[in-house]
């Protein structure tokens, strides 16, 4: 029996922080089919809960025989409940059919007993939690049958006022009842007026768990429970709103569902307790802060004072809060004037020109810009990626002859906007196959300088959106792409053109973004394949994705690694931990390596800002990876 064990996280606090436990309340929305009941479970899964809830009842233990007998002689809503109960209620092999379902598909199932004998076959049955009706919240006996089986008891609070909440609250601590405590409104469906979320503060004094099981319209409310504290959400699922039963009208329907879920999950990415400083910040913070720049030219052993600086953009080097750390130390380095200085100016940093002899086995070397190319160009290592911005595509590049290898990548921004040969503006496709074509023609144009080896030109292709579109099937981002990208003039034989898998939550333009095209290892093997051409393989991108979908980073190396041609190297953290220091993040390098053994390609270490400081980041980098000297 599957037990994913996190409504008991939920209760214990092992889980995480400000984790939300989500609960598709099918209820009695299957309409006594149990066809109708397995879709639903389905659908709830597809929608990203963590639980499916059903009711289970035996009506000659709650109701009267005379009610049951004849429903007209008590009030006329038994006239129509009644039969309905009877209708919809199902039967204990649909129970074992509905348990089986949920273990294959790996969701929790929790079920409402309205009766003692339905607390106990569901005890055996096996579920995750028991689910009190507000109906039941005073009904001790019951919960008592329920507690017998430690199993944690989710105890809905609609019809009862404060009085009654606190008094049942008492006798739960005092039999020593594991519960949660849902606020809820008992009308289906319910107006927001009547909902009262400002009384959650008072029952997080009452109870260790709180939660909100909502019967209102629309997909807000949960959210704005769970920002005011709720661990547990639960709401309605089906098929048809209109359809007949009590609780349709308050349900939400499957894409309803998949909404709310999606900002829940964001919420609880947005409810972290610390404060961290992601790569867009760090870009605005370069352009936009101020940091210290010396009125004139200061030598190596020159003590800083006051007077030597002044504050301007870019905020690169120290920043005015932290300056007076600085004043009296001696600079290590030269630092010129209106160039920043920074905190490894009073450090002893090895220079690129003392940097030790790398002996790794493939064509490595290191990333840089045509501005520093001069500083690197001393190490001679085999392969050299200048990372081009649109201006650069204009700059009169000249150097030395070089037996290095040469790798250029191609611009992703250009006036303002993402290239994106996966858009469906024919504009833009033929903007972005314009600079594209301008990267080919300066890959080539340089490359006489570089004339030991064929070229190879690093492309970002596209298939990001702003907002999180609904891609149900990204190969058709990938043929769209196919088409556009043929259109592109250059020779095989004369240059390799590789386009480069790309990371779940890239940052643009200041930005996050939502990636779907070219990301997955089938859209990169079938675009590869079309064209018989190889890709540039980035592992903090490919990290970043197995992160964030739960796929095994070996398994999505091993599909795309017959592509494999050129490598980016750097660790990964999270779902937008981008370009890590190796060793600093969550990427098994071990393991990773016994795959690349095999397969030849160039690399080049990508670490955040680590051409900066004499290249220290990437220097640092090689050294990490010196201990995989025979397989790179």
């Amino acid at each position: 029996m599957f037990d994913s064990g996190r409504i008991n996280d939920i209760f214990t606090n092992s889980g995480a922080d400000r984790a939300i436990y989500i609960i598709a309340e099918v209820g009695i929305n299957h309409n006594g089919s149990l066809d109708t009941a397995l879709k639903l479970i389905h659908a709830a899964k597809k929608a990203g809960a963590d639980a499916v809830k059903f009711q289970k009842r035996e009506l000659k233990e709650i109701y009267s025989p005379l009610v049951l007998k004849d429903s007209n002689s008590a009030e006329w809503i038994f006239e129509y409940l009644i039969p309905l109960l009877k209708e919809v209620e199902l039967s204990r092999d649909d129970y074992g059919r509905i348990r089986e379902e949920c273990d294959r598909l790996q969701i929790d199932l929790i079920v409402t007993p309205l009766d003692h004998v339905s607390a106990k076959f569901v005890a055996e049955l096996g579920v995750s939690a028991f689910k009190i009706a507000s109906a039941d919240m005073t009904n001790i006996p019951l919960l008592r049958v329920c507690n017998s089986y430690d199993l944690p008891m989710l105890v809905s609070v609609g019809m009862w006022n404060e009085t009654d909440i606190s008094k049942c609250v008492k006798l739960f601590d005092k039999e020593g009842f594991r519960f949660a405590l849902l606020l809820a409104q008992s009308t289906y469906p319910a107006s927001y007026e009547t909902l009262n979320l400002g009384y959650l503060e008072r029952l997080k004094e009452l109870a260790p768990v709180v939660g909100y099981s909502g019967h209102e319209r629309g997909t807000f409310i949960p959210v704005a429970a769970a920002a005011m504290g709720c661990r547990i959400i639960e709401k309605h699922i089906t098929f048809d709103k209109n359809d007949k039963g009590p609780d349709h009208k308050a349900s939400m329907l499957p894409d309803e569902w998949e909404e709310m879920v999606f900002h829940l999950r964001m919420l609880e990415k947005a409810l972290s307790k610390g404060k961290q400083v992601n790569q867009a910040e760090k870009l605005c913070k370069e352009a936009f802060a101020k940091s210290a720049v010396p009125v004139c030219d200061l030598l190596a052993g020159h003590i800083l004072t006051k007077t030597d600086i002044i504050f301007r953009s870019p905020g690169k080097g120290l920043f005015p809060h932290e300056i007076e750390r600085y004043i009296g130390k001696t600079l290590t380095r030269p630092v010129r004037k209106n160039h920043y200085i920074n905190a490894t100016d009073f450090e002893e940093i090895v220079p690129i020109s003392d940097w030790k002899h790398f002996l790794f086995k493939k064509m490595w070397g290191v990333k840089c810009r045509f501005h520093d190319y001069e500083k690197f160009r001393i190490l001679n290592t085999p392969c050299i990626e200048f990372h081009c911005s649109q201006t650069d595509l204009d700059v009169d590049f000249h150097t030395e002859r070089s037996d290095s290898l040469l790798v250029l990548h191609a611009p992703e921004i250009f006036d303002r906007q993402l290239v994106d040969l996966c858009s469906d503006d024919s504009k833009r496709v033929d903007d972005s196959l314009k600079i594209l074509q301008r990267s080919i023609d300066k890959t080539l144009e340089i490359a006489k300088f570089f004339p030991a080896h064929k070229p190879k030109l690093v492309m970002h292709l596209g298939g990001m959106f702003l907002d999180n579109h609904k891609i149900g099937n990204t190969s058709l981002l990938t043929e769209k792409a196919i088409e556009n990208f043929s259109r592109l003039k250059y020779c095989k034989t004369d240059l390799d053109v590789l386009p480069e898998n790309l990371p779940p939550r890239p940052w643009y333009l200041g930005g996050e973004w939502f990636q779907h095209g070219f990301m997955l290892e089938d859209d990169m093997s079938t675009f590869c394949s079309h064209f018989g051409i190889g890709m540039a393989y980035d592992i903090c991108h490919a990290s970043l994705y197995c992160n964030k979908f739960n796929v095994d980073l070996n398994e999505y190396t091993a599909k795309i690694l017959p592509f494999v041609t050129h490598i980016h190297i750097s660790d990964a953290l999270g779902n937008n931990g981008e370009g890590v220091q190796v060793g600093d993040g969550t990427i098994d390098f071990d393991k990773l390596m016994v795959l690349l053994k095999a397969n030849e390609f160039s690399w080049v270490p990508e670490i955040w800002s680590g051409h900066l400081y004499e290249g220290s980041g990437v220097y640092k980098a090689l050294n990490r990876l010196e201990k995989y000297a025979g397989i790179l």
